[in-house]
């Protein structure tokens, strides 16, 4: 199909990129453009920009970018006849036909995917108001759905036959292969015979964000049939993974955005009667276990939420199972407790609204709704209980990013159960430095079963252009007096704060430690009180480091020095069996004898170790302050490209004061 060029310069020019972008990414306003997480990558620090007054996004991480036909093509994997016709459709403009365009998108699988989803969709949901579907809208309006619900997320039902949705499909040129990559069919192994997967069901399409048809939810018609699953959903297919879809978001997103807050819900007929009770903000995880990458997808629209899953025990479980998901994702998170016996859809069906939006203004905290399972439990009941009960709920606090939020839920367990608040903090502690040792040893080794990367080995600069780009803008703290200069525990200590904003893709791909690092690390394991010297006195911690591997490391040494010489305790640890990590071994080997890599460093090892510590201090914000000049002036040429006056002046104000930074740090090499 072959669009004319004058318009899709209208649907260029028409089309809010923002609007666009917006229902994939969490998208802030940053003067005259917004910034995000980009979609592309994983990532941390957000380095994808759109530009609204150029109609274009830019990610400084991957490196995508373009406008925002670009953009649906590339996250949604469409053509870009597929992702012209998209934008054409938001914005009411009517496109030519064009009789070759079946043939023409028969080369791009998902394209014909999506269109036998879309054909699927629109046969059950004639279905459901012809002949073959009675039974099944009888039953629809038995269960109080409106005719506007029923519209609104397209209800429909599978004919009870082996290929009637196959012959429809075939019938209007969908391959055999699109009905496999949909999903909607499977295959007999001895015979090789093809059959409709979904038959005799009430079908609840699943919407991705721009509301494509991506799978389908199927509710079987008969109770008293015992033969088959209640409910069937599509399997895992070229467009639909179910870890990360919420049905409803398509319908839900607008709300959530508005309403700041999202109702969580575990089946499909709880959804549609939450929502045609007013609720519009209602999402649901279809009868799956609720994952991280549903939660990422909300988080898109929103930070709050309110878990309303069934009253038995499955659903308790499944609530205290996404708690500690939702709040690891940096969620607020309230739970709301129903009756025994009840569900979402019960409640609303026999209360009405005015009750469930009681219910959700009475939601309980993390600490009281656990508080309570464990009383109904009997784990309150005795000092043992309430130990355990204590334990699991500081389990959940030491998975919350936000250390005001964890102070707030200790004060709530310590006023709860009487406790200390100090013993608490002290149990967040062991559970942090657990998890963060588990995680240590973890990354380790993913990390020992990659290749590590040559180019940045020996010339780690080579890959500063690259880091910049994906780094996001940082603000240095004032020129520093001749005092402040000469403490390297305060410089230190503010490194440490701008490392905590540095691009995180830049340690991983600087695989291979520094050698300034590298001394520090053989320093604090081979010297006993080396570590504590650097974390008390230096103001170090892992965050301080550049490389991924000397963070892991240095967590690692700070794990073992607690029990006094870490190079003895991990040695003692290796001896019992535990995996020690193999750069471990490479720093004791070197206790007595610098690398030579430090001495290409042109570094004259020094008789007092303060004084090496020190060295190697400075030594890394050199590093740091090089790597954010990259970070800068890559900015500035964006820019200069974008024409925005005001961002370059900031840029280079900030460049020239980190060239003076950077002045000042040298003298201080040069000074020890």
């Amino acid at each position: 199909m072959r669009i004319p060029e004058h318009i899709i310069e209208q649907i260029r020019h028409d089309t809010d990129i923002v609007e666009v972008i917006s229902d994939f990414v969490a998208l802030k306003k940053r003067g005259r453009n917004y910034l995000g997480l980009c979609p592309f990558h994983s990532e941390k620090t957000p380095s994808f920009n759109v530009l609204p007054e150029k109609g274009i996004f830019k990610c400084f991480g991957c490196g995508k970018g373009g406008d925002a036909i670009t953009f649906i093509r590339e996250h949604q994997k469409m053509s870009y006849v597929e992702a012209v016709k998209l934008l054409a459709e938001r914005l009411g403009i009517a496109l030519p036909e064009d009789a070759g365009e079946q043939s023409h998108s028969e080369n791009n699988r998902y394209e014909n995917a999506y269109n036998a989803l879309r054909f699927a969709g629109n046969f059950f949901y004639k279905n459901l108001y012809g002949e073959l579907g009675s039974d099944a809208l009888d039953y629809v309006r038995m269960r109080g759905f409106t005719e506007e619900t029923v519209k609104k997320f397209a209800l429909g039902f599978a004919p009870d036959n082996f290929n009637a949705t196959m012959t429809e499909l075939q019938a209007l040129g969908v391959s055999e292969e699109a009905l496999v990559d949909a999903g909607l069919v499977g295959k007999k192994e001895e015979t090789g015979r093809m059959y409709d997967r979904f038959r005799g069901r009430l079908m609840f399409p699943i919407q991705n964000p721009t509301g494509r048809v991506i799978g389908f939810g199927g509710r079987r018609m008969s109770d008293d049939d015992k033969s088959s699953a209640k409910y069937l959903n599509s399997p895992q297919s070229l467009v639909y993974n179910k870890s990360e879809v919420l049905y409803g978001i398509f319908q839900a997103k607008d709300a959530l955005r508005k309403l700041e807050y999202g109702i969580l819900v575990e089946g499909y007929a709880d959804l549609l009667s939450v929502s045609q009770a007013g609720f519009q903000n209602v999402v649901a995880s279809s009868g799956t276990a609720l994952t991280k990458e549903q939660l990422r997808l909300l988080s898109r629209f929103c930070k709050r939420l309110k878990i309303v899953y069934d009253s038995d025990k499955a659903g308790v479980n499944a609530a205290l199972r996404g708690l500690d998901l939702a709040v690891e994702e940096g969620f607020d998170v309230e739970i709301v407790r129903l009756p025994d016996g009840d569900d979402p859809d019960s409640i609303i069906q026999r209360d009405g609204a005015d009750a469930f939006q009681h219910r959700l203004q009475t939601a309980l905290s993390l600490v009281d709704f656990k508080g309570e399972i464990f009383r109904e439990q009997g784990l309150l009941a005795t000092p043992t209980g309430k130990v355990e009960a204590v334990r699991s709920m500081m389990e959940t606090i030491a998975k919350v990013p936000d250390r005001i939020k964890r102070d707030f839920m200790i004060q709530s367990v310590a006023m709860r159960f009487a406790l200390r608040e100090e013993d608490l903090y002290e149990e967040l502690t062991k559970i942090l430095r657990r998890n963060q040792f588990s995680d240590a040893k973890e990354r380790s080794r993913a990390r020992a079963q990659e290749e590590r990367q040559d180019a940045a080995s020996d010339a780690p600069f080579e890959t500063t252009a690259q880091a910049g780009e994906q780094a996001k803008l940082l603000r240095l703290e004032e020129k520093p007096s001749s005092e402040d200069r000469t403490n390297t525990a305060s410089s230190a200590t503010a490194l440490q704060r701008s490392n905590e904003r540095f691009p995180q893709e830049f340690t991983q791909a600087a695989q291979q430690i520094f050698p300034e690092e590298e001394e520090l690390l053989r320093l604090a394991l081979t010297v006993e009180g080396a570590c504590a010297y650097m974390k008390q006195k230096m103001g170090i911690t892992e965050e301080f480091f550049l490389t991924a591997e000397a963070k892991t490391l240095f967590i690692i040494i700070d794990e073992a020095s607690q029990n006094g010489k870490p190079l003895e305790t991990l040695l003692r640890l290796a001896a019992e069996g535990e995996d020690l990590h193999s750069s471990i071994a490479g720093l004791a080997i070197r206790r007595e004898t610098p690398s030579e890599r430090w001495r290409n460093f042109n570094v004259e090892i020094a008789e007092d170790l303060a004084r090496v510590m020190r060295d190697c201090v400075h030594r890394v914000m050199m590093r740091t302050l090089d790597l954010e000049l990259a970070v800068l002036h890559d900015h500035l040429k964006v820019a200069e490209i974008a024409d925005d006056g005001d961002s370059s002046s900031v840029l280079l104000r900030q460049i020239l004061e980190l060239d003076t930074k950077k002045r000042d740090v040298r003298a201080l090499l040069v000074t020890h």
